[in-house]
């Protein structure tokens, strides 16, 4: 009796968890690797291009901003290839012969920068 109870909860738990965290579960991510092109700061702006245009990276008042002008400025001087992570519903994987030569130069990119990583 306990079993059948504990089962057909979990599995109504399941089902429930499943609903609500599908949308985020299904998104997608994709990654652009390249060495440091370009690394210039404006008063307001990480500017940063690894080889597809320079993108927009964060605002330099934001704390993880200011760990981000650090990880790049030491890529830029010790000749590491960076990766930078977007977010896109569909595109996923190392699209540096692809979606990353779409995004543009001198632009916020479109798809969410959400991670910075020295190679």
């Amino acid at each position: 009796m306990l079993y059948r109870f504990v089962r057909n909860n979990f599995k109504r738990s399941m089902l429930v968890f499943s609903l609500l965290f599908a949308p985020f579960l299904a998104q997608a991510n994709y990654s652009c690797v390249g060495e440091i092109k370009h690394f210039g700061i404006d008063t307001s702006t990480l500017h940063v291009s690894n080889g597809f245009g320079v993108h927009k990276l964060c605002n330099v008042s934001e704390e993880y901003c200011k760990a981000w002008i650090s990880t790049a400025l030491s890529a830029k001087m010790a000749n590491q290839s960076v990766v930078i992570y977007y977010n896109h519903p569909s595109i996923s994987g190392n699209q540096s012969g692809g979606r990353c030569h779409d995004i543009g130069d001198w632009v916020v990119p479109e798809d969410k920068v959400y991670y910075f990583q020295v190679w």
